[in-house]
């Protein structure tokens, strides 16, 4: 009989920060400076509202924000920014709460295995429900888009992306995919409902870092002809992607793939 998968069992706040310290030597690390780049790519892919915060792991605190954090979860940038990451948690659903604290493990956990220079491709996303300003809760999607690892490739800085989806997501349960682009494939691992899914379970379609990016534009409503502009390449070459796309995804539109992209944390 095959073995059962490993359930995550849901993390109580206090557990979850004890597994979370990464207690590592800084050195003199600008990160505004460094995430600079990957946030004005933020700012030209984002799929809803967003915001987005950079955030120290030694000392648990964040170091800078942007975007629209008090218009989506009530809570002002300078505010965010004299307290823990807590402050952001507590806006949370208290059942997603308790899910993101286990995957967040989980994704320590995978991440700690690999070898320091991988680590660097791999991204974990969630999807969970926070408390807008009206008290209602909202889907969003919790992406850490960059990291910045010191010489022991533990994470010192960690930029993260939080983005409104209630208009494309808006029942089910939390849930997280690890996306790893190491060697310019893609592995994608699912946790949901408290179910870890092993890399064995995962029929994952071999899709380049290439068409990632462009799926990324697609999913802002950018054409062919565009997306060839921003990316320096033929019109055609462009099209092919999206064709190959729609094949490795088994999907019948743009609007389907871009779904496609976001259910499985490419986007």
């Amino acid at each position: 009989m095959p073995a059962k998968k490993p359930l995550l069992t849901p993390v109580k706040r206090e557990d979850f920060k004890e597994n979370f310290s990464a207690g590592a030597h800084i050195g003199n690390v600008q990160p505004q400076e460094h995430f600079a780049p990957v946030i004005e790519q933020i700012k030209k892919l984002a799929i809803g509202n967003y915001f987005w915060f950079i955030a120290d792991a030694v000392k648990g605190m964040g170091v800078s924000v942007g975007g629209m954090m008090e218009k989506m979860v009530a809570i002002k940038e300078d505010e965010f920014l004299q307290h823990p990451p807590d402050l952001l948690f507590r806006r949370g659903h208290p059942e997603d709460m308790a899910r993101m604290f286990a995957f967040t493990n989980h994704w320590i956990s995978f991440f700690m295995g690999l070898s320091p220079e991988r680590r660097q491709y791999v991204r974990p996303t969630m999807y969970i429900r926070m408390m807008n300003p009206n008290d209602e809760y909202k889907w969003v999607m919790v992406q850490y888009v960059d990291q910045i690892l010191n010489d022991a490739g533990m994470i010192i800085y960690g930029l993260t992306l939080v983005t409104d989806i209630s208009h494309i997501k808006k029942e089910g349960v939390a849930m997280m995919s690890i996306l790893d682009t190491y060697d310019d494939s893609c592995q994608l691992f699912f946790c949901s409902d408290g179910v870890a899914l092993p890399d064995t379970d995962t029929v994952l379609p071999k899709i380049s870092q290439r068409e990632i990016e462009v799926l990324r534009y697609l999913a802002v409503g950018y054409s062919s002809k565009q997306i060839a502009a921003e990316l320096k390449i033929a019109v055609k070459t462009i099209d092919n992607h999206r064709q190959s796309l729609l094949r490795k995804t088994n999907t019948k539109s743009s609007g389907e793939l871009v779904a496609y992209g976001i259910n499985r944390g490419y986007i």
